[in-house]
């Protein structure tokens, strides 16, 4: 009888230990895991991530497909836009700082899109240019031909 007993008891106190072991914990309402008690977030590291544009500044629009949106994408995604400011107008004050930021902008391209992102760039202009109808093709068209 006491074998039983003594059984009962040993299996008792493995269900007790078992069952708390297996139980789920759970923590009481609002707590927190923090363990500083005055934390200040970090803007820079929490939200997303806004990708910086470079503006590579021109006289005129030749040759940036102004418009194209598939154009813009394909530069967008490279980093960079062109924007058009006439001489004289506040980003383009003089000759010199133009190309001097120009240069900054180029030289940080060719370190984020390789040193060939210039024909990278001519490939998706003519590609864009092509898809979009922006491109006659080898034949121009004459005053004389009439189109139906």
């Amino acid at each position: 009888m006491q074998r039983w007993y003594f059984i009962g008891l040993v299996f008792l106190g493995f269900f007790c230990i078992a069952h708390n072991s297996f139980a789920q914990n759970q923590r009481p309402p609002l707590q927190t895991t923090n363990t500083k008690k005055k934390v200040t977030p970090n803007p820079k590291r929490q939200g997303p991530k806004g990708k910086k544009i470079r503006y590579i500044i021109k006289n005129d629009t030749k040759g940036t497909l102004h418009g194209n949106r598939c154009f813009e994408n394909e530069t967008l995604s490279m980093g960079f836009l062109y924007m058009a400011v006439p001489k004289g107008q506040a980003a383009n004050k003089n000759e010199f700082e133009r190309n001097l930021h120009n240069l900054g902008v180029k030289t940080a391209l060719t370190f984020k899109n390789g040193p060939f992102w210039k024909i990278k760039e001519r490939k998706a202009y003519k590609k864009c240019r092509e898809t979009s109808g922006d491109i006659i093709g080898i034949y121009q068209a004459s005053d004389n031909q009439i189109f139906l």
